[in-house]
């Protein structure tokens, strides 16, 4: 993996928490608000229809980001940017896939298997 991705459960709030670097600091708000503590479901099938070739891009909104995805690049919209603020990130479309994939790892881990 690329980027150094830390999951870990916030022992405050009892959820789980993603920390990433900076430069695709937009990870963090697209899975702690649009995912939240639920399997990555629809984001990976856009990621996964890309990386296989059934489509050569996929979009999906959620309540605060937007993934706009491509065979070798994803980008990530913050919906609520206000003005100065980054209001979007760009990462490798295969290294997306592996932060949804560890993602769901520490959910099913949390919580058991998904049925």
């Amino acid at each position: 993996m690329k980027y150094k991705v830390e999951i870990y459960e916030d022992d405050d709030l009892g959820s789980l928490m993603i920390d990433v670097p900076d430069e695709i600091d937009l990870v963090v708000d697209l899975v702690l608000s649009d995912i939240q503590e639920d399997v990555s479901g629809l984001w990976l099938d856009a990621v996964n229809d890309v990386l296989s070739k059934k489509s050569s891009y996929e979009e999906v909104s959620g309540n605060v980001c937007i993934i706009r995805v491509e065979e070798n690049i994803t980008k990530i919209v913050f919906k609520f940017a206000e003005e100065g603020e980054e209001d979007h990130c760009f990462i490798e479309t295969e290294e997306l896939k592996k932060i949804f994939l560890l993602w769901d790892e520490a959910i099913e881990k949390k919580y058991g298997e998904s049925d």
